[in-house]
């Protein structure tokens, strides 16, 4: 377990769209997994300027190390970001001290499940 920074996985965040007449809104959810308590997580934006590629959401996440001495005890840290207007498809996740990962974004359908739910359950109907 690195000490210096926390864990992160493309697999621990989330990215959901909801459309409505006032605009789109994305919200990012996810996690890291922290070498001790009382680290605070943040997701900024990163898009400098004009965007090349509106399809992608770029957020950088910024870490906030506990002061002072802590026990060692892996901690699950909650992080999120709520984005209007954007209609990314993909979230880029970047960090400063290694690769960024891309999250796709599931559009949220009216009835309250997504998109990606509603495809499943279609295939899954049998005539």
């Amino acid at each position: 377990m690195n000490t210096t920074h926390c864990e992160f996985s493309a697999s621990d965040f989330t990215a959901t769209a909801v459309s409505s007449s006032a605009g789109r809104i994305v919200h990012v959810t996810g996690f890291g997994l922290c070498p001790t308590s009382g680290w605070e997580l943040s997701l900024v934006a990163a898009n400098p300027g004009v965007v090349p590629h509106p399809e992608s959401l770029w957020l950088e996440l910024r870490e906030r190390a506990p002061r002072g001495r802590r026990r060692r005890a892996l901690v699950d840290t909650p992080v999120e970001a709520i984005i209007e207007g954007s209609q990314a498809t993909e979230v880029v996740i970047r960090f400063a001290w290694r690769e960024p990962f891309s999250v796709p974004v599931v559009e949220v359908v009216p009835n309250g499940r997504s998109d990606a739910a509603t495809r499943r359950a279609a295939a899954s109907v049998v005539s």
